[in-house]
């Protein structure tokens, strides 16, 4: 079963914006790497944060396209971005869009990357090998020949507590199950007591294992970003260096 935020998505922004992720840095290096890209899909757009920075960066001719499956999240997506971004209520599982991308992205989407010491780690809402082995091919048929891939690196999962405004308490709880899978409790607390709760199973594979499922799927490692925020991928021939990436290549000039 594939993740939603639906108990949260009240209280998603609020989260999120209070120094769990750096959204203008993502969005400046995404508006640097999308150069040249036309048609962009944001994979997971959640409430549209990430779009919204996006816009505000001049790229010419620009068209994007946020999908996501948790409804209450992209209730709040069109009501932020209006008319420009083009929003879907799709389970990437069973993504049935045009081969009409030049770009995809995901920044704490469906899938991430989780910086421990050298190694980035890929992370995935989707807790099993077939669900994302489909998924990915379903994306990757989505995608031109030579389309770019943007997975961003974030804080790996941990246990975590960070007061917000309003006398609200968000705090995050990790257990490891066995396996590749783990599972992680979301609360949001107000006087001590619990006003949300979402929990969520997530599948961790190690850098060399997450650059090889993607390879399997069709999409060739190309490098980290040079700011360090992405791992980038492209659509196409497979290259001799395919899948053997490390965090200290960057991506071709």
């Amino acid at each position: 079963m594939v993740n939603t935020y639906t108990e949260l998505s009240d209280y998603y922004d609020l989260i999120m914006t209070s120094g769990y992720y750096d959204y203008a840095a993502y969005a400046a290096e995404l508006a640097e790497l999308l150069q040249g890209c036309r048609d962009v899909l944001e994979l997971g757009v959640g409430t549209g944060l990430v779009c919204e920075r996006l816009l505000r960066h001049s790229i010419d001719g620009l068209r994007l396209t946020g999908l996501d499956h948790t409804e209450s999240m992209l209730a709040q997506a069109r009501a932020r971005l209006g008319e420009r971004v083009q929003l879907l209520n799709q389970d990437i599982r069973q993504l049935d869009l045009p081969a009409s991308f030049d770009g995809a992205f995901s920044v704490g989407g469906v899938w991430a990357h989780y910086r421990t010491g050298t190694e980035a780690a890929l992370g995935s809402h989707l807790p099993d090998h077939d669900s994302n082995v489909s998924a990915l091919r379903r994306l990757h048929a989505s995608l031109r020949p030579g389309a770019v891939l943007l997975i961003a690196v974030q804080r790996p999962h941990d246990d975590y507590e960070h007061v917000l405004p309003n006398g609200l308490v968000y705090e995050q709880r990790v257990k490891t199950l066995s396996g590749d899978r783990l599972v992680k409790d979301y609360y949001l607390r107000q006087d001590g007591r619990v006003v949300a709760h979402q929990q969520c199973v997530f599948r961790v594979l190690s850098e060399s294992r997450g650059n090889g499922l993607l390879q399997q799927c069709g999409f060739r490692f190309t490098g980290v970003s040079p700011k360090g925020n992405f791992y980038a991928y492209r659509t196409g021939p497979q290259g001799p260096r395919a899948g053997h990436g490390g965090p200290g290549d960057t991506i071709p000039g």
